[in-house]
């Protein structure tokens, strides 16, 4: 994304599934304070642009507010294998079908944006692995 200009990630479709984590990797930045002026994860219920609405928890800005979850941070200057963000969504209960991340840079920048589906509603393979720590153990 250029300066000024919104990068909208693809739409993640969270049907069947109980949790989502979405991970942003960002190239650097010449400046740690060119932080970005949006960084949220948005749901909706359909795929249509203009029903895209912030989830107040993950609606980023320079301080928290009732429309506000968390403050954004500073870009990296150095090169990292860490991620920039990383947001845990509960999908279950209230949360729409769909989520999408929007970022608007303030200087020139490649986003990643990285969505894993966990704790599916159903097996899809094998057997349910209640026991260990993954949603299905699958032994050949």
């Amino acid at each position: 994304a250029t300066n000024a200009a919104t990068l909208t990630s693809d739409n993640i479709d969270t049907m069947g599934f109980d949790y989502c984590r979405v991970t942003v990797i960002s190239t650097t930045s010449d400046a740690a304070t060119n932080v970005p002026t949006t960084l949220v994860v948005q749901e909706s219920d359909t795929t249509a642009a203009s029903d895209f609405a912030a989830i107040v928890a993950f609606n980023g800005g320079t301080a928290t507010s009732a429309t506000v979850g968390y403050v954004i941070p500073n870009m990296p200057t150095a090169t990292t294998t860490a991620p920039y963000a990383v947001f845990d969504i509960d999908t279950r209960g209230a949360r729409k079908r769909y989520l999408r991340v929007r970022v608007t840079p303030v200087t020139t920048q490649t986003f990643c944006v990285l969505a894993q589906l966990g704790m599916p509603e159903q097996s899809r393979s094998g057997t349910a692995a209640t026991s260990e720590n993954c949603a299905v153990k699958v032994t050949g």
